[in-house]
């Protein structure tokens, strides 16, 4: 346990009574939405040609926050089921 110093408060002190004045924000929709927009990571080759496919394979027909996938169609023509 740390003991309180007298005097003025170290930097670890006013560090954590601004991480705890953060809890008090409130974001926008519009402003979380650029903040999804801009930190979006752009994935080199082939990742992109990947994302349904993955969807697929990955989910099976669940949506997933909010995101629908579909099932692999040669999982659907198949009998066996996991």
């Amino acid at each position: 346990m740390r003991q309180a110093a007298v005097g003025q408060p170290d930097l670890a002190d006013q560090q954590f009574e601004s991480n705890l004045a953060g809890l008090e924000v409130t974001l926008a929709p519009e402003h979380l939405h650029t903040l999804d927009e801009v930190s979006t990571p752009t994935l080199n080759y082939p990742a992109p040609m990947h994302g349904e496919l993955r969807a697929m394979l990955q989910f099976a027909g669940t949506t997933v926050d909010g995101a629908p996938s579909s099932v692999y169609p040669p999982l659907l023509r198949s009998d066996i089921r996991y």
